[in-house]
C-alpha cells in the first residue's frame, strides 16, 4: 500500500469507526468504568477496533504492514480518547447547580 492509499484508509476508517468506540466507550461507563479506566477503555476500544479493520483489509505481511495495523488502531485510540474528554468536558461546564430558594 502506498502513502496515499494508507492515509486514505486510515481517515475513512476513523470516520466509521469513530461512532462505534464512543458507543462502546459510553457502554463500558455504564458497566462502571469511570475517570481513566474509561479513557484508558477508549483507547483500548480504538486500538483495538482500528487494528482489526486495518488488519482485515489488508492482512500485513511484513513489519510495514504490522506497522500500519498498529497505527491506524493507534490514531483510532487517541481520536476516541480525545472526543471523550472533550465531550467530558463540555458536558461538565453545562450543567448548571439547582437554583436554591
Amino acid at each position: 500500500m502506498d502513502l496515499q492509499g494508507f492515509i486514505q484508509t486510515g481517515l475513512a476508517t476513523s470516520a466509521l469507526l469513530l461512532p462505534f468506540t464512543m458507543a462502546l466507550t459510553t457502554l463500558w461507563g455504564r458497566f462502571g468504568l469511570t475517570g481513566k479506566w474509561q479513557l484508558a477503555s477508549a483507547l483500548a476500544t480504538g486500538l483495538v477496533l482500528g487494528g482489526f479493520f486495518m488488519y482485515v483489509q489488508a492482512p500485513p505481511t511484513n513489519l510495514v504492514g504490522w506497522s500500519q495495523v498498529v497505527f491506524v488502531g493507534l490514531v483510532e485510540g487517541l481520536g476516541a480518547t480525545g472526543v471523550y474528554e472533550v465531550v467530558k468536558n463540555a458536558t461538565a461546564k453545562n450543567v448548571e447547580p439547582p437554583a436554591a430558594g
